[in-house]
């Protein structure tokens, strides 16, 4: 028999120098078992240096050191599993764990197959995590104790979520990707992944692939494959979402320059964070007096409270019709995304902020005689006139508008829900917000169009049936998660021309809005206002930081906060600036916002509300009720109270993730056995 060819070249380097040939049978046999003792050792020290890759759900946040596991609700038998609806964006995280420097690391997702084709570039959306640290996480305020926060002191957390590619550019330039991981500093690095389904996908099983790249070749790839449901998310919201940006604040790290002052520098950036939040379901403006606001007579921007309006509303109107008929959010004003062409049911009339907690209203009355101004209350009047026919000529009639004129004016500021204001008072502060609910509606013939915004940490059930009750009056209500009384604001929610919203607070009320939780807090909000037939909610702020723009090395990145200090770790912040990517590794900034873990965390409770609605619409309300009885069994005021021996219980809601995954999956189910949603 003859000898079988030598082998290649770079096989028989491994030969012993120096060694008596053996017989040629035996000769290839050993040359054989050389061969795969060489190679044994470079393939093993080749495996052992391609990280490990972990499967993780949208509801899970992997600090930068722990031990990781795969989430079962996403994955099973070494494949991605999800499932959605059309119109909805679904996600889950591949985390990387290395224990050498590793570089060059990328993903690469194929299309999707199945009864129609999807285009990777157009489903696929990934982000790189940035992870910081904080030396005070404990979310101490109200009420006191710590309870509902994860463990912080020495760990890094999550949360800025930063683009491969800029969404904002065509191409898309790279902006995060290829990475790197170095485990001096950490050994975990989350990659978040937003798989978008269209609307009118047609139902069935999409099967495709994500490589994981180490420059630029697969070192593992993981299959995937999604159901999509024979129905679409609706385009519009029945969960409002409206948060505030605090852009003008040094003219917050982006465009450079204040809106009022150069609009036309100003709104190609500001426009973008109005689609981010739009595809997260969150109606996003900036803060009243900042952004776009009527002009006085002499053609100054009214940005003061006691400004009068014009009639010329260029720096207004432009800028806020593209967002009430949707046009901003479509593939022409280039928004990619779900509910493209939708715009929101309300919007925030262009009033500015006048007082803030119970001493700036307590000065003003007693400066005026225990009243509002009446100077101040004739320019309401005449202003409310002055936008509702604005309103006409534009055809907004069907939106919801209210004025954020009042903040927490009648709580104490330690959050002892009013206790400490005289009952007296607290009667002439409500009389006082009754004077500017009569100015606004004098204002447009004595007819409710303009609600006075109420917030508040107090219990307003308690002032009922006295001098103080507000139900007179009030028809906008914002109670934060504690105040809100559950025997009474979902009656008022049900009452025609009223609205209810809540803000946040923490637990057990609500689900905290800090960093270091688990995206069950946040995914809470939107399925609390269909647990409690809630109309929404309110986020105070989507973004302020305690530094200007331009203060030298200051990165917004790892400062997420309104002020110093702060242990609500990240409050005032679900959105980042993308100037100063490259402060912390990123290849370019970008001229536009990053989104956060925490803001994914709220459109997926809102994408959850959207199934309870299509569910009870299907007629399947009992079985919907009790699906989320059972998940959140109690919250708001039904929540366990403060004792002294516990300071501050946890929330009663499922602690567990695949609690939620499964409760969606259960009302895809009561939707497809009910009604047709689409009639």
């Amino acid at each position: 028999m003859a000898a079988p060819p030598e082998r290649n070249a770079r096989y028989t380097s491994c030969r012993l120098a120096n060694t008596v040939e053996p017989h040629p049978r035996r000769a290839w046999g050993l040359r054989r078992w050389l061969a795969v003792a060489c190679l044994v050792p470079l393939i093993g020290a080749e495996i052992r240096a391609a990280p490990r890759v972990y499967v993780m759900d949208d509801m899970a946040k992997a600090t930068g050191d722990e031990a990781l596991a795969h989430s079962a609700s996403v994955y099973s038998n070494g494949m991605i599993e999800l499932h959605a609806a059309g119109n909805e964006v679904v996600a889950f995280q591949l985390v990387f764990q290395a224990d050498r420097v590793e570089r060059g690391l990328d993903l690469r997702a194929s299309d999707l197959r199945g009864p129609a084709t999807l285009a990777a570039d157009d489903v696929f959306e990934f982000f790189l995590a940035h992870y910081l640290s904080t030396t005070d996480g404990s979310y101490g305020w109200f009420p006191p104790g710590t309870a509902g926060v994860l463990p912080w002191e020495g760990k890094l957390w999550p949360d800025p979520l930063i683009p491969f590619k800029d969404p904002w550019t065509t191409p898309a330039a790279a902006v995060a990707a290829p990475f790197a991981i170095d485990p001096a500093r950490q050994r975990n690095q989350a990659v978040w992944v937003d798989v978008f389904i269209p609307k009118g996908t047609p139902a069935g099983w999409y099967e495709g692939q994500i490589d994981c790249l180490r420059a630029g070749r697969p070192f593992r790839e993981i299959p995937i494959r999604i159901e999509v449901f024979p129905f679409d998310l609706p385009d519009e919201s029945h969960a409002d979402a409206w948060g505030e940006l605090y852009r003008e604040t040094g003219v917050m790290f982006d465009s450079g320059v204040k809106f009022k002052e150069h609009p036309e520098a100003d709104w190609p950036i500001y426009r973008r964070y109005q689609q981010l939040a739009h595809a997260h379901r969150l109606l996003a403006t900036q803060r009243q007096g900042m952004g776009p606001v009527p002009r006085t007579p002499a053609g100054r921007p009214a940005d003061r409270p006691d400004d009068q309006w014009g009639e010329d509303w260029s720096l207004f109107t432009p800028y806020v019709a593209p967002v009430l008929d949707g046009t901003l959010f479509t593939e022409s004003a280039g928004y990619r995304g779900p509910r493209a062409g939708a715009g929101p049911t309300f919007f925030p009339a262009p009033f500015v902020e006048t007082f803030y907690g119970a001493d700036s209203l307590r000065a003003h009355l007693e400066k005026h005689k225990g009243r509002i101004d009446p100077e101040l209350l004739e320019t309401w009047t005449r202003n409310a006139a002055a936008f509702w026919r604005e309103v006409q000529r534009q055809g907004w009639e069907d939106r919801r508008f209210f004025a954020y004129l009042l903040d927490e004016v009648d709580s104490a500021r330690d959050g002892e829900g009013g206790a400490k204001i005289p009952m007296d008072e607290i009667t002439r502060f409500h009389a006082a917000m009754r004077s500017i609910q009569a100015a606004l509606d004098a204002g447009t013939d004595g007819r409710r169009r303009i609600h006075l915004l109420w917030t508040s940490h107090a219990d307003a059930t308690r002032w009922l049936g006295t001098p103080a009750d507000l139900t007179p009056f009030i028809s906008w209500w914002a109670p934060n998660g504690h105040a809100l009384q559950t025997d009474f604001f979902p009656r008022a929610a049900a009452t025609p021309g009223h609205t209810v919203w809540f803000y946040h607070s923490g637990h057990p009320a609500v689900g905290n809005h800090g960093i270091n939780q688990l995206g069950i807090d946040l995914r809470l909000w939107g399925l609390l206002c269909a647990r409690y037939a809630i109309d929404g909610f309110f986020v105070w702020s989507l973004m302020s930081f305690p530094e200007r723009w331009d203060a030298e090395g200051f990165i917004p990145y790892n400062h997420p906060g309104y002020r110093e200090g702060e242990n609500r770790w990240g409050n005032g912040t679900l959105l980042y600036p993308g100037s100063r990517l490259t402060a912390v590794g990123a290849a370019r900034a970008i001229e536009g916002p990053i989104p956060s873990y925490r803001l994914k965390a709220l459109r997926r409770g809102l994408q959850d509300a959207e199934y309870a609605w299509l569910a009870r619409r299907a007629g399947r309300g009992e079985a919907t009720d009790g699906l989320l009885r059972g998940l959140i069994p109690a919250a708001f005021s039904e929540a366990p109270r403060p004792r002294w021996w516990r300071p501050r219980p946890h929330g009663l809601w499922s602690r567990r993730p695949e609690d939620y995954a499964a409760a969606r999956l259960q009302l895809a189910r009561l939707i497809q056995e009910g009604a047709d949603p689409a009639d």
